[in-house]
Formats: structure tokens, C-alpha cells, sequence
């Protein structure tokens, strides 16, 4: 089955999706030529360009720290369209974001994010360490360490809770996190599972222990949980990362189709997005992930998505420039399907 759809994405599909599958499915070193050669054609990609126009001469990207038109949206974008993390203009948006003479000359921050950082629920320095462990930015260096352990101690707390309520409070019209609770965020499960040096022995059976437990308790709860910002920063609700634990669950074909033609156009899109790249620690169940790989090798995916939720895919997920070629629309779906459940399926 892979070996079939991997020849069909390499016949078919645009530079930036023949790169992935070179490089994160098949294992190409990025040195070979024809990278080096993809590599320059990726660049010149008008998906690429668009993010690229967006760079101020001092490095910063866009307008501000987090949003549409923030670092993580441009940097992001540009590595989801296979651009390397060691690019030059990506490296030299790093040094701005980590220089503060050039960070504060932009909106380096976002509503609430300073609450949040005081909270050490994970605001500013949440979202600018994670743009650091997408490319590989060392470990050890006290931004990035500190938010790390931080991290960890939020997980690491998951198992001190037998309910929801035991960490957060439901309001009047918002459920938020009670003071000083510590249970993980996708900010903070995100970062842990992009770095390594947090990774003992130890560690890793406390980090297993600790999803279960909050696996759970959150795999049926479907509130979201807010932040109350202190009188001091404001007052008011902000909004931190939640992570999708629903997304751990199970899901039957029944199941599946109800999310690809689900009247929120985007539930495709984000349900996708959000069971990528789980790793083995975080991984509940493998057969969501046997399903997709089943409705890969059947070639029955494409005629079971709504147009809705295939045009709000392409926004969220999508790699090729255009959908205007013959199978484009397939190898997007295609390549972001099989990443999905690759590790699974091997």
C-alpha cells in the first residue's frame, strides 16, 4: 500500500509535497542534488513567496507575534511548505525573535500573552519557544530549557486530579483555570514532543503515565477551558492552548464520516491536524490511524469529503500552490493522510 500511493505522490504532486516524501518518508539525506534542486524550485513556489514577502529587512515576519499575519503563522507556513529550518531568511527571523532590540521593535507579544507568562501557563514565551523547537533551536539555552521543565511540570501534575473540577472552575459563562493550576496546554505537550533533552528513562514513564491519566479524565469533556486574566493585567478571559484530547479517542468509519461532512467546514481540517504527528508516549489507540491507512490503500478517502470541508482542508493543511492541476487536490489529502498514520503503519 505505501509503496503504491508513495509512487503515486512522486508522480503527481507538486515539488513541495515530492520533497516531503523524499525527505520525512523516505529518509533522502537533504544534501542528495535533486534535493538541493527541489529545494531552490520549493522557494520559488508562490505559496513560499507569499510568506517570504512578509519579512521586514530586519528579520521579523509579518505583523506581530501570534496570529495570521505573526512569526509563528510565517515560519510555520514555511516550513509545513518544506522550506529547511536552516534557511537563511528562516534563521535570520530566529535571531530577531530572540533579539530583544529587534523583537520590540514589532508586536512581539499577544492579548493576554503577559498574563499568561505570569501565570507560567504559557503565553509570549510559549509561542516563542515552540517557534524555536520547529527549528531546532538548541535546548540548553535558558529560553527554551526553561520553558521545557515548565512544561513538564505540567504534565507531570496531570495525575494529582480526579476531576476537572479539581483544576478549574466553572464560571458563569466560562469554565477557567483556577489559580496556579498546573495541567498541560497544547503549548505544552507541543513542546515536549518536539524536544529531546527532557527525555530520561524516568521522565519518559512519568510523561506516559501522566497522558493516560488525563486522557481519561478529558476524553468525554468537551468545555473549553479559559484563562482569568488578574485584576492587575486587566481583568477578563483569555483564551490558552487546550489541548485536544478528544483527538486521542478511537475514531469508527462512521465516526470519520461524520467528521468529513460535518457542517463545520474545518472539522476535517483540524481533527487531521491535531491527531499528526502524536507521538508513541502520547498515542492512546492506533486505530484511528488503521482506518485511515485502510481508506488510503481502497482509494475511497477523496469521494467521502464534502466539497465544504475539502476547500476549508486546502486553508488549513494544504501544500500544492494550486489546485488547478489534474490529482492536486488528492496529493494534498493524500500526502497529509499517509504522514498521519506513517509511524503507525510502519
Amino acid at each position: 500500500m505505501k509503496d503504491r500511493i508513495i509512487s503515486f505522490l512522486l508522480e503527481n504532486a507538486g515539488v513541495n509535497i515530492r520533497y516531503l516524501v523524499h525527505r520525512d518518508l523516505l529518509g533522502t539525506p537533504k544534501d542528495e542534488p535533486f534535493m538541493r534542486a527541489m529545494q531552490a524550485e520549493i522557494l520559488q513556489q508562490s505559496n513560499v513567496q507569499k510568506h517570504l514577502a512578509a519579512q521586514h529587512p530586519d528579520g521579523w515576519f509579518g505583523y506581530e507575534l501570534h496570529g495570521i499575519d505573526g512569526m509563528d503563522c510565517h515560519i510555520g507556513g514555511l516550513l509545513n511548505a518544506g522550506v529547511e529550518p536552516d534557511n537563511p531568511q528562516i534563521q535570520k527571523a530566529i535571531t530577531a525573535l530572540v533579539t530583544p532590540e529587534i523583537a520590540s521593535q514589532h508586536k512581539n507579544w499577544f492579548r493576554g500573552g503577559d498574563a499568561l507568562d505570569a501565570e507560567e501557563r504559557g503565553g509570549n514565551q510559549a509561542i516563542i519557544t515552540n517557534i524555536l523547537s520547529w527549528v531546532g533551536y538548541p535546548e540548553d539555552v535558558p529560553l527554551l530549557s526553561r520553558q521545557i521543565a515548565l512544561s513538564f511540570e505540567h504534565l507531570s501534575a496531570v495525575p494529582n486530579y480526579q476531576s476537572v473540577d479539581d483544576f478549574s472552575v466553572r464560571g458563569k459563562s466560562e469554565r477557567y483555570y483556577k489559580p496556579k493550576a498546573r495541567f498541560p496546554g497544547s503549548n505544552h505537550i507541543g513542546l515536549l514532543s518536539a524536544t529531546k533533552s527532557w527525555r530520561s528513562e524516568e521522565n519518559m514513564q512519568t510523561a506516559k503515565t501522566a497522558i493516560r491519566h488525563g486522557y481519561e479524565l478529558m476524553k468525554d469533556f468537551d468545555e473549553y477551558i479559559t484563562f482569568r486574566k488578574p485584576a492587575e493585567y486587566g481583568g477578563g478571559f483569555v483564551g490558552p492552548f487546550n489541548y485536544n484530547w478528544q483527538a486521542l479517542k478511537p475514531v469508527s468509519e462512521e465516526q470519520l464520516s461524520g467528521i468529513l461532512n460535518s457542517s463545520y467546514s474545518f472539522q476535517f481540517a483540524f481533527w487531521l491536524g491535531a491527531v499528526s504527528g502524536v507521538p508513541d508516549w502520547v498515542r492512546q489507540s492506533t486505530k484511528t490511524y488503521e482506518l485511515l491507512a485502510d481508506l488510503l490503500d481502497k482509494d475511497t478517502l477523496m469521494d467521502s469529503i464534502s466539497e465544504k470541508s475539502l476547500k476549508a482542508f486546502r486553508q488549513v493543511m494544504g501544500k500544492e500552490p494550486s489546485w488547478r492541476k489534474k490529482n492536486a487536490a488528492k496529493c494534498d489529502v493524500t500526502y497529509a493522510v499517509l504522514r498521519a498514520c506513517w509511524d503507525v503503519c510502519q
